[in-house]
């Protein structure tokens, strides 16, 4: 399986795309603007989302990308999120006022969105592997994911704090070869980290002994004023030996 890197930016205008990985040529994990970057006919063959929270920068672009399916007549899409994600989406998004209901158009029982609850532990198949979701520490209710290909794993935490649970689970997959994680501040901005449920490399770097030998770690998300900050206090605090590197747009990590 192929993950290709779509979006990894914290804002727009800097320049840069918002969260999104495209896992094969189905699946999305995070729907930001990075989406946009994909043609329509790609934009078609996707078949679910994986989001890890509510916020815009994550999912953003899932009403455009369920327009396109809605406006070319796709198979729709199935998104997978924490029920309080859902709700959300529910509420503030597909509500008739900001975006179509596409939960409910063109038919209760047939529509476009198809919005599927997930629980720490629960697993989704994959064409070409599986994705599990792994708990979360963020600002509103939010899940890792875990995705598991033919040969090797990858852990993105989403935005989240320590979350010791997702470490922990981390520690027990012999197969893991990589992790992204977000680390929006440097270590000067830690009270804006802890108020917002974020990482900085001073949590991060306490965290990485217990991850298994040779994992490439990946640091995104990062605040635009803080990149030269928190690559440098990132690489004085990874265990001697850890590959760690910032993800970047146009990326491709085969799992």
């Amino acid at each position: 399986m192929d993950i290709r890197i779509l979006g990894t930016a914290a804002c727009i205008g800097q320049p840069g795309l918002t969260t999104c990985l495209l896992l094969g040529q189905d699946t999305l994990l995070d729907c930001g603007t990075g989406c946009g970057s994909l043609a329509a006919e790609e934009m078609l063959r996707l078949r679910r989302v994986l989001l890890t929270h509510s916020h815009i920068d994550h999912c953003g672009l899932l009403p455009l990308l369920a327009d396109v399916h809605a406006c070319l007549r796709g198979p729709g899409l199935d998104v997978y999120a924490h029920e309080a994600t859902l709700d959300a989406l529910r509420k503030h998004v597909f509500n008739g006022c900001i975006w179509p209901d596409y939960t409910r158009q063109p038919a209760p029982d047939a529509p476009w969105l198809r919005l599927k609850p997930v629980d720490v532990g629960d697993t989704v198949a994959l064409e070409d592997g599986l994705a599990t979701a792994l708990p979360a520490e963020h600002s509103v209710p939010a899940l890792g994911w875990l995705i598991e290909g033919p040969w090797r794993a990858l852990a993105f935490s989403g935005d989240s704090a320590t979350c010791p649970a997702f470490w922990q689970r981390l520690a027990g997959t012999p197969a893991l070869t990589d992790v992204i994680c977000e680390v929006t501040y440097s270590d000067e901005r830690l009270h804006d980290a802890q108020q917002q449920g974020r990482m900085v490399p001073a949590l991060l770097g306490s965290l990485l002994p217990q991850l298994p030998a040779n994992v490439h770690l990946w640091l995104t998300h990062i605040d635009p004023s803080c990149r030269e900050a928190v690559m440098q206090q990132m690489l004085n605090r990874c265990p001697p030996g850890m590959h760690t590197c910032l993800l970047k747009e146009g990326t491709l990590i085969e799992l």
